[in-house]
């Protein structure tokens, strides 16, 4: 039946194909989808291509290089089977030079290129040791990059070599994008002497004027419109929860990562509202990031336009959260945050945080250059 199926494939490919001809196989992979979609003619061109010796894995690796993450299942289950057989054997002619040229391609997708990686940790078991320290601006073995710096920068510590040691912390200070090693080479520059400014490095939003809580029984608040979504004035009053009338108030955040806790700038409470809003200048028109995360959750309009908002209860305020594309004007911009605080966990020792976290970087995570400009 899989014979059968398969010439009729063939055929209907416009002929038989060349038995050296991986590409008719590959274009049957990759209209694979979900739910099965094509599965039946992507097996058996998968089976003639795993038996096909290591002269195929260009063109294999070449469409691995996809979007389309079940036909890059199909393509992974290849490409194991003939490296498995083929370092099994002695005698191979590997494309040594070909893996290389692949895995620095940082345009490329990660998980492929992960996978080449290991294979020439076999193939050539020195590589990685030489090539790793070279992919500090590549977002896929950035982290491992940086952390080669930041153990560098500690050697030449111990060897009282603080010159080669602010070199290999500032190097690793401005590839990090991850939060923990930003603050750990920042604590490690500062320790020596040096200037490293976490907040400026990730585009942090530390300058804020906050209102609240605002009533919002049980799960409302994030439907519930209050009166700053229509227009910011900040010198306006509102009615707040319980009666009580609130207004704006202007709040610098000094968390090295610059999370609010707006238990201690509102008001320790349950099924609320809140909103953090601010103003900054960027020198040019740009596409940018907006990432943040908030518990219980949060809407952002930027300009006055919503641009993110998620109606999940319960997230906790996880480093870069929610990622969102945006577009800043030059000049003046605009952020408007809600944060909404539900009722209290069924389970009483967890505790109810109300928080907020919100940068504006490149899609990169480097923070974008701007200045606060609230008023």
């Amino acid at each position: 039946m899989k014979w059968i199926v398969g010439c009729l494939m063939l055929v209907g490919l416009g002929g038989l194909v060349p038995p050296d001809d991986p590409g008719p196989h590959l274009a049957v992979i990759a209209k694979t989808g979900p739910q099965g979609e094509g599965s039946v003619a992507a097996n058996v061109a998968r089976d003639q291509l795993a038996k096909r010796g290591v002269e195929v894995l260009p063109e294999l690796l070449a469409a691995m290089d996809t979007s389309n993450a079940v036909a890059a299942n199909w393509y992974r289950t290849v490409y194991e089977e003939i490296v498995a057989r083929e370092l099994a054997r002695d005698g191979t002619k590997w494309p040594v030079e070909f893996f290389k040229e692949y895995v620095s391609d940082a345009k490329r997708v990660g998980r492929p290129r992960r996978l080449v990686l290991g294979l020439l940790d076999k193939l050539e078991p020195a590589f990685r040791e030489g090539w790793i320290p070279t992919r500090l601006d590549d977002a896929e073995f950035r982290y491992e990059a940086v952390g080669l710096a930041l153990a560098a920068g500690d050697r030449a510590l111990k060897d009282k070599d603080q010159t080669a040691a602010k070199a290999e912390f500032r190097k690793a200070f401005e590839a990090a994008r991850d939060s923990t090693q930003v603050t750990q080479a920042a604590a490690k520059l500062k320790s020596l002497g040096e200037s490293a400014d976490v907040v400026q490095h990730l585009g942090l939003v530390t300058e804020w004027w906050l209102v609240g809580p605002f009533d919002a029984p049980q799960k409302t608040g994030f439907a519930k419109v209050f009166e700053p979504e229509g227009k910011v004035d900040l010198q306006a009053k509102y009615l707040g929860q319980g009666g009580t009338e609130i207004a704006w108030n202007r709040h610098h955040e000094s968390d090295t990562l610059g999370q609010l806790d707006l238990n201690k700038q509102l008001d320790t409470t349950r099924e609320a509202v809140g909103y953090a809003y601010s103003e900054i200048d960027v020198s040019r028109e740009q596409a940018a990031q907006v990432r943040c995360g908030a518990d219980d959750n949060c809407s952002v309009w930027l300009n006055g336009e919503k641009v993110f908002g998620r109606d999940q209860w319960l997230n906790g305020t996880r480093f870069d959260r929610f990622v969102t594309p945006i577009q800043l004007k030059a000049g003046r911009n605009t952020l408007l945050v809600k944060v909404c605080q539900g009722p209290q966990h069924k389970d009483p020792e967890v505790p109810n945080n109300w928080s907020l976290q919100l940068r504006l970087c490149d899609e990169q995570g480097r923070g974008i250059e701007f200045k606060p400009a609230l008023p």
